[in-house]
């Protein structure tokens, strides 16, 4: 018998979007799941309309409200299946995406796969048929992608994981999740599946978290502590870990560009800048990732502020 799914969905005042997630979870092609629903003290109509469905799979825990972390936790520690697999309660993901990524699990052994993401800005969007093409690639070369953020390899989201993987590693109570979660989860797991299927569907809009907290300064001081002690534990494994290096450049030029004073003030005390020459190197601009991000850090290499002028630019225009 295919054994059991949870699906762990954590909510919080998502009374407009909640319906398109949880109807394509209902949905799976694959039927043995746990639809585990993290309401994290919601005060809207959230809660009444994911009780309004009728399904015997649907388990809803409430909670006070703690942050996505600490609610993710609470998913994992109810779970009750072999496999977790992450949904955000503004997403949804295509009807056969959990049998898809189960298949992979077992066809080739391991105990983690992923596909890639469409990101929408509304549901009224043409998809792009791709040719599938699966990969089973080691820990190193996931965090190869993972670091430098390729194919929304460093998102929880988009995968399915074998629950044994979080036995020893849990979301922090901090305001940054996946970053500090996993490459942690790829380490353990050893060995990836690795889909170019675009399967998920991450929803941009105004009140999505990274959006709405996209000039705040907490958050942008907890990622580059976050990118800063990823940065760390991974040179401890991997010393001459390029991508490791041109990772943790690309968070001190992503702080950096959407900053404010506040910020600026907390690089300068962090010693960002003077971490980013020590890190830069010839070596970066021969590597395999792309031009955008090359162009970027040699702009920020020549003038910091000239690339956050030409990024503003770019920014609004796109």
């Amino acid at each position: 018998m295919d054994e059991l799914i949870t699906v762990i969905i954590n909510v919080y005042n998502r009374e407009d979007l909640i319906q398109k997630c949880l109807e394509s979870v209902i949905n799976q092609t694959y039927k043995n799941l746990e639809i585990l629903i993290i309401n994290d003290g919601s005060t809207d109509n959230t809660l009444k309309i994911c009780e309004s469905y009728k399904d015997s799979r649907i388990r809803i825990i409430t909670t006070e409200n703690m942050g996505l972390s600490m609610s993710r936790n609470v998913g994992i520690e109810n779970s009750k299946g072999e496999y977790l697999y992450f949904v955000d309660s503004d997403d949804f993901i295509e009807d056969d995406t959990i049998e898809y990524l189960y298949g992979l699990c077992k066809k080739n052994d391991v105990k983690l796969s992923t596909c890639m993401s469409n990101t929408i800005n509304n549901y009224n969007f043409t998809k792009k048929e791709s040719k599938e093409k699966v990969k089973i690639i080691d820990s190193y070369e996931m965090l190869k992608k993972v670091v430098i953020a390729k194919d929304t390899a460093g998102t929880t989201w988009n995968k399915l994981y074998k629950k044994e993987l979080f036995d020893n590693i849990r979301f922090e109570k901090r305001i940054v999740n996946d970053i500090v979660v996993t490459y942690k989860v790829v380490i353990e797991a050893k060995k990836i599946a690795y889909s170019n299927l675009k399967k998920y569907y991450y929803l941009k809009h105004k009140d999505a978290i990274t959006i709405k907290n996209r000039n705040h300064s907490d958050r942008a001081m907890d990622l580059y502590n976050a990118a800063y002690e990823r940065y760390n534990y991974l040179k401890k494994i991997y010393p001459n870990f390029l991508e490791n290096d041109i990772g943790m450049i690309r968070n001190i030029i992503k702080v950096y560009l959407t900053s404010n004073s506040e910020v600026e003030k907390f690089l300068k005390e962090q010693e960002a800048f003077k971490l980013f020459k020590e890190l830069f190197s010839p070596r970066i601009l021969t590597s395999r990732i792309g031009f955008k991000l090359k162009s970027v850090i040699v702009l920020f290499d020549i003038n910091p502020k000239l690339c956050k002028k030409i990024w503003g630019i770019y920014d609004k225009r796109k």
